[in-house]
């Protein structure tokens, strides 16, 4: 796979671009739809991921083009989930997300911590035992999901608290990896005519070393490699990277720091490879093509058509040999009573 590197900055003009970067941060007006590719302030999270006239065209962050990246993604699932659509199916935010986004406001504070989440009442509003199905805990529930809270339990906050301070002592952390500017969203205009989007955790302010961070439930290094895959890392990488390119904002890696959602706190790090960027990038292409082609004659391809090919259905191995096993015992069993 050949990506064109030219474009890429030299290290020693690293300190240089990055310094022109930090007056070039443009703010959205919370109303225009955004036409000129940069890294913009003053947009929140859910206008970044929801809001459909924040550009003045269509646009795919890492979480939309998961649903269409090879092998398991296809067109259809894309564009039945794709903010886009105007009928598309509403998915609402998991635990693991919630958890997730908790650790990130509490250690790298890009957002108010207690203006986002808050502790779950130990009892009852009508002092009972805490119940879901009670209708004052559902009202109190409800209340905050209106204010813009997410309810997290005593345990998980001081899961959470393990989590960010085991994080905060790691060695990259201190060494300022994911220190720099927060709550930027960085925007660039594909050849295909469709907007990437990216919103890192940090970008960086002396470097061009990219961080962020994500909560794992281990840290084997088989694990990670799956979740790489399954959490199209890979993908938000070579996203960064085509997107700094396109803004000629300095790259030089893309570092995951992994918090272990366990009971006590544990972090590591892993560096996304060159050659998975390159192959992301490529990906992305793909998907370019796959969704101007959708646009452009109105059909999403479904997995049949869009993997096209024939195959048969087969049992698994595992299924397949313990039937076999008990069709040749009742065969010996019916020869031995035919006899």
């Amino acid at each position: 796979m050949d990506i064109d590197r030219d474009q890429f900055e030299s290290a020693g003009d690293i300190a240089a671009s990055m310094i022109a970067q930090l007056s070039e941060d443009k703010r959205w007006d919370g109303e225009t739809p955004i036409s000129e590719p940069g890294v913009y302030v003053g947009i929140s999270l859910e206008d970044y991921h929801d809001n459909t006239k924040l550009l003045d065209g269509p646009s795919v962050s890492k979480s939309s083009l998961m649903r269409l990246a090879p092998p398991l993604g296809n067109p259809k699932k894309f564009w039945s989930f794709w903010a886009h659509n105007p009928n598309r199916i509403e998915e609402e935010p998991n635990k693991a997300m919630n958890f997730g986004r908790a650790v990130h406001a509490l250690l790298l504070g890009d957002e108010v911590f207690a203006e986002k989440f808050v502790k779950r009442l130990d009892k009852a509003p009508d002092g009972r035992a805490w119940n879901a199905n009670n209708l004052t805990c559902r009202a109190w529930l409800k209340e905050q999901a209106e204010i813009g809270r997410t309810v997290i339990t005593s345990d998980q906050l001081e899961q959470i608290k393990r989590m960010a301070e085991d994080a905060a002592q790691y060695d990259l952390v201190r060494m300022g990896l994911l220190n720099g500017r927060v709550e930027r969203s960085m925007f660039w205009e594909h050849p295909s005519g469709i907007w990437l989007k990216s919103r890192p955790d940090v970008i960086p302010t002396d470097s061009g070393m990219f961080a962020d961070l994500k909560t794992t439930g281990d840290l084997d290094s088989d694990f990670l490699e799956r979740q790489n895959g399954a959490n199209g890392y890979y993908l938000q990488a070579a996203l960064t990277r085509m997107i700094c390119r396109g803004l000629s904002i300095p790259f030089e890696s893309f570092t995951i720091i992994y918090s272990l959602s366990k009971e006590y706190g544990d972090t590591d790090h892993r560096d996304v490879s060159d050659f998975d960027m390159d192959r992301g990038e490529k990906v992305i292409d793909y998907c370019m093509h796959k969704i101007r082609e959708g646009l452009d004659t109105g059909i999403w391809e479904g997995a049949r058509t869009y993997v096209r090919e024939e195959r048969p259905l087969h049992l698994k191995q595992w299924t397949a040999d313990q039937i076999d096993h008990e069709l040749k015992r009742f065969d010996k069993e019916t020869l031995e009573a035919a006899e």
